[in-house]
């Protein structure tokens, strides 16, 4: 794929001979004998469908497309775009507010919602509404999603969706980079006509509530010629904390057992890898009130910390009374106990983070004439969205280094109460020095807040006109978007936090202050000064400012505005595009007409991140990114009848050849060539076969490209040690080539305990992503069985030159395990003359072209409509007003997920529980009269634990039990809508209505569950 096949260029030269030929040819006469044919087919409805530029009457693509309508989302009271489609077979989120029990969160990306299909990656997921590209959100610093330009489609307004068509792999040749796993198309609304109003509520049980609502209002104007749609919407989720899900606050952990807590094997042996399953488990270095410890290093578990026998603490209360520590049960980890006092992460983290919403967009289309038409479509949409805390605002242990460690504070410290003193003093013999270990809950959770802006203007010019005796679809169009990201949060101010905690009696008001604020001269008054000069100003402000913190106790308000500072950053992404194209009918071929389209894209992008400076001030790196980059697109496609039923061929009752190339230039990544063949058989009424080959390519984004390049530290697995030269997915090569490089066998690197100076970040060097797709599909639609029908389709999809931020070990392995040693990899770091890293400027890490993804799948769809009365065997039970009922199953069976970073470490979890083999979706609807109610069942099959396992003791469940799988997962949801009288239609449903709930090994592994959500809606039309 690095070089240009033959395939696409001869696809290529096929394209466009094909449309230079048309442009000054024109368009064959038509048989006589199949005017008629050609005149009737005129008089239907032409429908452009996702993956092709080209309207046709047969609607049937070569890939694989489902589709998802209005009435899926009105029945089921859909509030969010993405929630339409991730009961599709291999459709999931990419970012999602639903983030279980985090321990981080993205700062400029939070309440997004992005997809991505097969797992590949959002990145790889190109997200369209009407067949056109939409503005990011995804900040290039920050974002919730991997490094790209994705679409938040919180963006998209539910109540003017008219259908959803998700197109499974390819789709660059039509629409440009970054279709690699697929398309999915949000199919708006156009010349709607009435008023309706909806309104959303949720409840789930027990926790919170989210309420929404959509108003639509649209109606033609002068004498019907043009069309004007109006919809605003409004959606409100609450935070959700991790300690109010049961599934998250009860968590259960794995660790190496307690001693005669494991199992041992039949020859009495426990194995070493040997885990066991724990509840509630607590890290026994701290607690969120303050671990009271005579040395700097707790660890519970090792007895670390202990006052000869016992471990106490500060009370919980904020009393500054002593009260004791309970270190839990230990396991066989040094840090980790299950129970007690100790770090508890689900604590302090957030379950779901809470956004609310507002959303404008206009649609309006005018007739200027019979030729020309104009679309314009407006969004102006806000966003206010919270992560209300991920961990403490700080945390001091002994196992930290630097301001993270554990503080001391000596016994005449006058924040400790009596009773206080005389416990420690009384434990330690005397007067003495303590140490405090702590989660600094009492300051805060590290809450972010984003408030974000997207605005998007598209202007379409459009039409048709007769030309050579053949009608030409014509489009030429600009759009402009703009995305706009604020975030903030609050963050430490260590040199003002450890102030406030260095207290006396200040002898002026005879009460507890900072030191600071009393003592002249104070520690050289952090006052910046050199070359002469001295500031006036001081990073601990004025005297008398520093407001005194009781770190063993209540923290006041005064205290904690002083040591806390807001943290702010803010990202803008622009989007501008100019488009055109034509398509029309070429040739009447013998088995139809010979269509075509072509086209011309000129698209920039480009992103910036500023950041308030705060972080280099407290010693990180800089952050602050801006870049772009230009494509230029030039794009055919043809659609060729190749066999048609009038021929009368046996087993072709139909053959048409589908055909698609486009030339990328972009001006940083270099041009590609990306290109589609696709075949669609009808072998006779009931069965069609359909597949497809494409070569498809992702650009890189800025964040890739243009991540500031800092300085940085790094240790690294030295492949050329002596103790890793036997390692790697081939000893041997990894040896020839450390010895080709003068690295003697016995060599020990340094690097392996002491790190060295290099620099990581953006690279303006990379190139596009290339990618090979083929799916290959079976529809069965039986004429015996009206209502029915059958697909299975088999898709793979191979992505080599992927990118992906390497650390120096990656680059090692890279250059060192590889065939075609010395390669570029071997140039991004150097060695001195003994083989060891110099201490400054020993490498260059961060993004490059080198991952490698394999993927296959099979998807399987089963559908059947039909009156009851017309039911196989029972329908002679039911009458001609029994109502309908409505059958769907999707099965999606992977195959293969395979993933190399360095093209010779290639893992593939397909199987395990994070990556299942096998989901499925049935959908049950039973329709009478004004009635709908409908059962939705999703169930992800048995999954193993480890798929490398092969200790079979290695895991062990709470009851001692050995385990290998977990368990298979299946959920029901459940609902109904009722015309209750023209224009009002009222809905019900209930979310995992038999309230599933995890087990201990399913929480172990991530699952969890908010319980039944109660959803209840209106919607009136008028």
């Amino acid at each position: 794929m690095t070089e240009q096949s033959l395939l696409a260029r001869s696809i290529r030269a096929i394209l466009f001979a094909g449309v230079s030929s048309a442009l000054f040819v024109g368009a064959a006469s038509a048989q006589d004998q199949e005017q008629e044919n050609n005149e009737a087919e005129s008089d239907v409805e032409r429908i452009q469908v996702t993956g092709s530029r080209i309207k046709r009457v047969d609607i049937e693509p070569t890939q694989l497309v489902d589709f998802v309508d209005e009435s899926y989302l009105n029945d089921r009271g859909i509030t969010n775009a993405i929630t339409a489609v991730l009961d599709l077979p291999g459709t999931g989120a990419g970012t999602t507010p639903n983030i279980g029990g985090n321990n981080a969160a993205s700062t400029q990306g939070l309440g997004q919602n992005t997809i991505s299909l097969y797992g590949l990656g959002s990145q790889r997921t190109l997200t369209l509404i009407n067949g056109s590209r939409f503005i990011s959100s995804n900040s290039p610093v920050g974002g919730g999603s991997a490094p790209g330009a994705q679409v938040d489609v919180n963006n998209i307004p539910v109540a003017l969706i008219e259908r959803i068509e998700v197109m499974k792999v390819g789709g660059a040749p039509v629409y440009g980079a970054d279709a690699v796993a697929g398309v999915v198309n949000y199919v708006l609304k156009k010349d709607y006509e009435g008023a309706e109003v909806s309104f959303d509520y949720g409840y789930v049980d027990g926790i919170t509530s989210d309420q929404s609502f959509r108003g639509l209002l649209g109606g033609n104007f002068n004498n019907d010629r043009g069309n004007l749609v109006v919809a605003v919407e409004y959606n409100e989720t609450d935070n959700i904390p991790a300690s109010r899900v049961p599934s998250l606050a009860n968590d259960w952990s794995s660790f190496a057992p307690a001693a005669g807590q494991g199992v041992a094997g039949p020859d009495g042996v426990v194995p070493s890898n040997q885990v066991r399953l724990v509840p509630n488990p607590r890290a026994g270095i701290l607690s969120n009130s303050g671990l009271i410890t005579p040395g700097p290093t707790a660890v519970t578990n090792l007895g670390l910390g202990a006052w000869g026998n016992q471990f106490i603490q500060f009370n919980p209360d904020g009393s500054g009374t002593i009260v004791p520590y309970d270190p839990g049960n230990p396991t066989g980890n040094v840090v980790w106990a299950s129970g007690g006092d100790g770090l508890n992460l689900a604590e302090a983290n957030t379950a779901r983070e809470g956004f609310e919403r507002y959303n404008i967009t206009v649609l309006g289309n005018y007739e200027i004439n019979d030729y020309v038409n104009v679309d314009l479509t407006v969004f102006a949409n806000r966003s206010d969205a919270a992560n209300q805390g991920y961990q403490a605002q700080a945390y001091s242990s002994g196992i930290f280094t630097g301001t993270g460690s554990a503080l001391r504070f000596n016994t005449d410290n006058p924040y400790l109460t009596n009773d206080a003193r005389q416990t420690i003093e009384g434990l330690a013999g005397g007067p003495t020095s303590f140490y405090l270990q702590k989660g600094w809950l009492n300051l805060g959770q590290r809450e972010v807040i984003n408030e974000s802006s997207v605005n998007s203007f598209d202007i379409d010019f459009n039409g048709s006109f007769n030309a050579m005796d053949t009608v030409f679809d014509w489009s030429v169009g600009y759009q402009k978007g703009m995305s706009t990201i604020y975030s903030q949060d609050r963050a430490i101010d260590d040199a003002k936090w450890l102030a406030a905690m260095d207290v006396g009696i200040n002898p002026e008001t005879g009460e507890i202050d900072c030191r600071y604020n009393y003592v002249d001269d104070y520690e050289g008054g952090f006052v910046p000064s050199g070359q002469g000069v001295t500031s006036t100003e001081n990073i601990l402000g004025s005297k008398g400012t520093c407001a005194p913190l009781n770190p063993f106790g209540t923290i006041s308000d005064a205290a904690r505005e002083y040591v806390l500072y807001n943290d702010q950053g803010q990202s803008r992404l622009d989007q501008s595009i100019f488009s055109a194209y034509l398509s029309g009918d070429l040739y009447d071929l013998p088995a139809g007409m010979l269509s075509f389209a072509t086209g011309y894209e000129r698209r920039t992008e480009s992103a910036e991140f500023r950041p308030d400076g705060s972080a280099e001030l407290t010693g990180f790196a800089p952050n602050a990114t801006s870049g772009g980059y230009t494509t230029d697109d030039i794009y055919v496609e043809l659609v060729a009848p190749v066999l048609s039923e009038r021929m009368d061929i046996p087993l072709f009752q139909s053959l048409t050849l589908d055909a698609s190339y486009r030339r990328i230039d972009n001006d940083l990544a270099g041009e590609d060539d990306v290109w589609a063949v696709g075949i669609n058989w009808r072998v006779f009424d009931d069965l069609m076969v359909r597949g497809n080959i494409a070569e498809t390519a992702r650009a890189p984004a800025v964040t890739e490209l243009f991540l500031p390049v800092v300085e940085t530290t790094s240790f690294a697995t030295d492949p050329c040690d002596a103790r890793n030269l036997a390692s790697g997915p081939n000893p041997e090569i990894r040896q020839a080539n450390c010895a080709a490089d003068g690295i003697p066998e016995d060599f020990a690197s340094e690097i392996q305990n002491a790190s060295r100076r290099g620099f990581t970040g953006g690279n303006e060097s990379l190139e596009n992503e290339k990618a090979e797709s083929t799916n290959v599909g079976i529809v069965y639609t039986p004429s015996w069985g009206e209502g029915f029908d059958i697909s299975v389709d088999y898709i793979k999809i191979d992505i080599e030159d992927a990118i992906v931020s390497f650390t120096l070990t990656d680059i090692l392995n890279a250059c060192y395990d590889a065939s075609d040693f010395p390669n570029t990899f071997c140039n991004q770091f150097n060695r001195l003359p003994s083989g060891q890293f110099p201490g400054v400027n020993a490498f260059q890490s961060g993004f490059v072209n080198a991952a490698i993804r394999n993927f296959e799948g099979v998807e399987y769809a089963f559908n059947y409509r039909n009156d009851l009365k017309d039911y196989p065997l029972v329908g002679d039970f039911f009458s001609p007003d029994s109502g309908s009922l409505s059958w769907t199953l999707r099965v999606f069976n992977q195959r293969k997920n395979e993933i190399s970073n360095t093209g010779f470490d290639f893992t593939d979890d397909t199987g395990q529980f994070n990556d299942p083999d096998l989901t499925a979706n049935l959908q049950v609807g039973y329709a009478l009269g004004d009635l709908y109610t409908f059962v939705d069942v999703n169930h992800t099959g048995r999954t193993e634990r480890d798929i490398d396992q092969t200790e079979p003791l290695q895991y062990i469940d709470q009851n001692g039990n050995p385990y290998t799988e977990v368990t298979s997962r299946t959920t029901f949801d459940i609902g109904a809508t009722y015309q209750i009288m023209d224009g009002l239609k009222v809905r019900a449903n209930l979310v995992n209505a038999f309230d599933w709930e995890p087990s201990p090994v399913e929480i172990s592994i991530g699952r969890f569950t908010y319980g039944r959500t109660y959803n209840l809606g209106l919607t009136y039309q008028f």
